[in-house]
């Protein structure tokens, strides 16, 4: 006998009653309890196990800033001329870097090239098919990803999970990075950290801790503290494996930006049941350089002779409201006012500034003369594009003429004329110290300033 009309509504409202009900825990959360058997795999950790590059005794940390698309095209870029500035001479920048930290749109590219292999190259028969060449990488970070981030809200399966689950906006934008970035190609398994490639930098993903612990919860790391997607804090904070964690949900919660997306949610896993979570988000409120991260990698590496840190700075100078406008308000405004954006610029920039003083002063102790803090930033290119890339939004997509420019501001900045970039190689190819009085380095396109003028 067929079941009625009448019967079939009942049966599909009782569903529905009982996806509401577990709604709250249903899809918060992916991350594993650590197992019986840990992994062996030590590519998400502080503690370098294997050295990369010439260079046995030179530890070199890439360090890459939030900023979306922006941050994301000229993270990319740097990375990308890093491999060939020195490439007559048999050097290869990018190939001596031994850890990678990553803030929000920086995390795009470091998380992609920790899971890729160079093309025509390299040899790895475990990795996912995903290739480092300037073609395909110049083309995965420019696309428009609020785009694809939208239309994926109206697949069937997110429409009933958005509203009868906690799955949410940030859930949605890790899939949409995972179909594009993060999986296997043709197959299109979600990639985990465990399929880092091996011959890859350690990767360290930071991120902001956004919980509110009960008070018969003992934990250091709270609200507003870096929480990093490594093994070290996995373990420590949430009782977790992060090498059965998928690489996209990382990224998207270091990229997690207040008032568009919402918390990335784990698994407290150390109650031994899943009825406590920790909350995180955009890893620039805590640290938007990644240096904090970097400070770390140093101090629990202290077996390196040599110290290089390359900083990729996609900072613009804030805009603010024009002193000329009466009215403060676009026309997005008079509906929800945005001026909360430019309070958390400036909150921002005071934290950014403190960040710099305080890594730049702790390098200051140590021999000056092999340690070197280089400092790649959008003020340093020329002055007729310097304005044209301060305008660039902090946004998941890019226009492709401003993205241009970007390539062509590092193209210009990113040469063997930088002096900057002349003390890395001397460090890197002849294994001699640095010749610099200052350890800070950066170096304008226009003139000749360096050791820390600006």
């Amino acid at each position: 006998m067929k079941p009625s009309i009448k019967q079939l509504t009942k049966v599909s409202w009782l569903i529905l009653i009982a996806v509401i009900h577990t709604g709250c825990s249903t899809f918060a959360a992916t991350n594993e309890p650590l197992s019986n058997n840990p992994s062996s795999f030590k590519k998400a950790q502080f503690k370098i196990e294997q050295d990369r590059g010439n260079k046995q005794k030179s530890l070199v940390i890439l360090a890459l800033s939030g900023g979306g698309s922006r941050a994301a095209v000229l993270s990319s870029s740097v990375m990308l001329e890093l491999e060939k500035v020195f490439s007559d001479d048999g050097l290869n920048i990018l190939e001596e870097v031994d850890v990678i930290s990553s803030v929000s749109g920086g995390s795009l590219p470091a998380a992609y090239y920790a899971i890729s292999q160079d093309s025509g190259t390299e040899v790895c028969e475990t990795c996912p098919g995903r290739y480092w060449d300037t073609e395909t990488v110049n083309d995965l970070m420019r696309k428009d990803y609020v785009s694809k981030w939208f239309r994926n809200w109206f697949w069937p399966d997110n429409i009933v999970k958005y509203w009868f689950t906690a799955y949410d906006r940030s859930d949605i934008m890790a899939q949409t990075f995972a179909d594009n970035l993060y999986d296997t190609r043709y197959l299109g398994f979600d990639l985990t950290f465990a399929d880092i490639n091996p011959k890859r930098p350690n990767l360290i993903i930071n991120s902001t801790n956004g919980t509110t612990y009960s008070t018969s919860t003992s934990i250091d790391n709270k609200f507003g503290k870096i929480l990093t997607f490594t093994s070290d804090d996995f373990i420590d904070y949430a009782g977790s494996d992060i090498y059965q964690y998928e690489i996209s949900r990382a990224v998207m919660a270091s990229a997690s930006f207040p008032a568009v997306f919402n918390f990335m949610t784990l698994y407290d896993h150390r109650s031994g049941h899943n009825d406590q979570y920790i909350h995180v988000f955009d890893g620039g409120n805590a640290d938007n350089l990644g240096l904090l991260s970097a400070e770390r990698v140093i101090k629990e590496n202290t077996g390196y002779e040599r110290i290089i840190v390359i900083l990729v700075d996609a900072f613009t100078e804030s805009q603010g409201v024009s002193s000329e406008k009466p009215d403060a308000r676009s026309l997005f405004s008079f509906f929800v006012d945005l001026n909360f954006i430019d309070s958390s610029n400036s909150l921002l920039e005071n934290n950014r500034k403190n960040l710099l003083d305080n890594f730049k002063a702790k390098l200051d102790s140590r021999d000056k003369s092999k340690t070197l803090f280089y400092h790649v930033r959008i003020q340093d290119t020329a002055p007729d594009l310097r304005n044209q890339l301060n305008a660039i939004a902090t946004d998941f997509k890019i226009e492709e003429d401003d993205a241009n420019k970007i390539d062509q501001a590092m193209k210009a900045l990113i040469v063997k004329r930088n002096p900057c970039l002349q003390d890395i190689r001397h460090i890197l190819l002849d294994g001699k110290t640095s010749l610099r009085d200052d350890v800070y380095c950066t170096w304008k396109e226009d003139s000749s300033l360096s050791a820390g003028k600006n």
